[in-house]
């Protein structure tokens, strides 16, 4: 009974010393985990050369009065009483900033805050399939209702010296704020998006970063959608097409007769191969004979003089946004083209 008695006490004695020791330890790490600061920066995935402000905000803790010494990468970076904030810029990319702020306050307490930074960037690159003439060497205009393709390239490093695989990173993609559709996850580097019959600019945004997620970057770029555009060429009969010149404003007809073709820019479908959107008006009058044909013959007899004016429209039938018009007046005179009079040539 005694031994009982005695192996009980001891039982006691032990609990009651794990208690003391515990509560010791929690009241000596109490002021780490729940010191009432703490430091943030102003960009959370920052480009090298960068400039960042970093900065620190106490809760319960007096920063006013408190001295604070700022250290980057070691070394005494600033200090003051009441300094809240520092502004940095960032290595290159890979590199890691590292800075800590050392809080003092009046009545003694030390606070010691870090926060490590890597630089990276990325660009975001857009294309479009639409039509084109095949010597046209400029980007392809991006039209209402049809789809952009867009590609990230991260530039993230270990080392500072090899960059990550692209492939090998973590993406999240928003169109004006909100997740595009199955454009989240592992390698999702790339995203198509059909623009709405709306027409209106887009804001791409787009976070990559490592499994790990050690590292991240990110990238927004603003499309606006244009209007396809219409132009008219010379057909000439022993040159072919004359791509040098776009026929617009006011034309002389030198020849007895010219052929004009009209090129489009910009739409989702090649409309040479959909004669029927192609609606041709000779001084405001529709040429229904004409309605199949990209191309149009002006012909004057003998000594003819006027003008005319030439004008086509063109619709998409499947995206009613997409459409151009384009026109010229052509002028049957050896005279300057300042005539007033009109005439209807021969087609």
């Amino acid at each position: 009974m005694v031994q009982l008695m005695t192996m009980k006490l001891m039982l006691k004695i032990s609990i009651f010393t794990l208690l003391c020791v515990f509560a010791s330890y929690t009241y000596a790490q109490l002021p780490n985990i729940v010191d009432g600061v703490t430091i943030d920066s102003s960009i959370s995935n920052p480009k090298p050369g960068e400039s960042v402000d970093i900065s620190i905000q106490g809760y319960s803790f007096d920063l006013n009065s408190a001295s604070v010494v700022w250290l980057v990468d070691g070394k005494t970076y600033s200090q003051g009483i009441g300094l809240k904030k520092i502004t940095v810029t960032m290595p290159k990319i890979g590199s890691t900033l590292t800075v800590d702020a050392i809080i003092k306050s009046s009545e003694g307490r030390e606070v010691r805050k870090s926060l490590s930074l890597k630089s990276g960037s990325v660009d975001i690159i857009w294309e479009t399939k639409g039509y084109v003439p095949p010597f046209f060497k400029g980007k392809l205009p991006l039209a209402y209702q049809n789809t952009v393709h867009v590609v990230a390239i991260p530039h993230l490093s270990k080392d500072g010296l090899t960059e990550i695989d692209p492939k090998t990173l973590v993406y999240q993609w928003k169109m004006n704020g909100k997740f595009v559709e199955n454009g989240q996850g592992y390698g999702k580097q790339s995203v198509d998006i059909q623009l709405d019959i709306i027409p209106k600019p887009i804001e791409l945004e787009v976070q990559a970063y490592t499994r790990e997620q050690t590292q991240s970057t990110s990238g927004s770029i603003s499309i606006e959608p244009t209007n396809p555009s219409l132009l008219f060429y010379e057909d000439n009969s022993l040159y072919g097409l004359l791509f040098n010149k776009s026929l617009s404003g006011k034309v002389s007809l030198k020849n007895e007769e010219m052929r004009v073709r009209a090129i489009p820019y910009g739409f989702n479908v090649n409309l040479q191969n959909d004669s029927n959107n192609y609606s041709w008006m000779v001084n405001n009058i529709d040429q229904p004979k004409l309605l199949k044909n990209q191309s149009i013959t002006i012909r004057t007899k003998g000594d003819t003089e006027g003008s005319s004016n030439i004008s086509l429209d063109i619709r998409n039938q499947s995206d009613i946004l997409q459409g151009a018009r384009g026109e010229f007046t052509v002028y049957f005179s050896k005279k300057p083209i300042t005539e007033e009079e009109n005439i209807d040539p021969i087609f």
